[in-house]
């Protein structure tokens, strides 16, 4: 999966969504800025999972708490990497609850 089009989906997302940041380099935006509260993350998840036509959610706890220290450049790429299977994350796997 390419970070690109993941960046450019979000990008998509936010300028239908938060116009006043559309001309904004979101690459470099705190992941914090925009996404603020619970609800919002929850809607830009599922937005990025229905754009990306996905068979399985993204967990952002797969990312660990740390991921909403970073960019969304920085998310693109984590996302990336989580949807080919390529990195493992240090929280785990949220499929396994025993």
């Amino acid at each position: 999966m390419d970070h690109h089009l993941i960046l450019s989906l979000m990008e998509k997302y936010f300028a239908d969504k938060k116009p006043e940041f559309a001309n904004a380099a979101l690459r470099e935006q705190p992941v914090t800025a925009l996404l603020q509260d619970s609800l919002d993350l929850v809607d830009f998840l599922v937005y990025l999972e229905e754009a990306l036509q996905l068979e399985r959610e993204i967990d952002m706890n797969q990312f660990g708490p740390s991921v909403m220290n970073k960019n969304f450049g920085e998310l693109a790429e984590l996302i990336a990497k989580f949807l080919t299977g390529g990195t493992q994350f240090p929280t785990g796997t949220s499929s396994s609850n025993a």
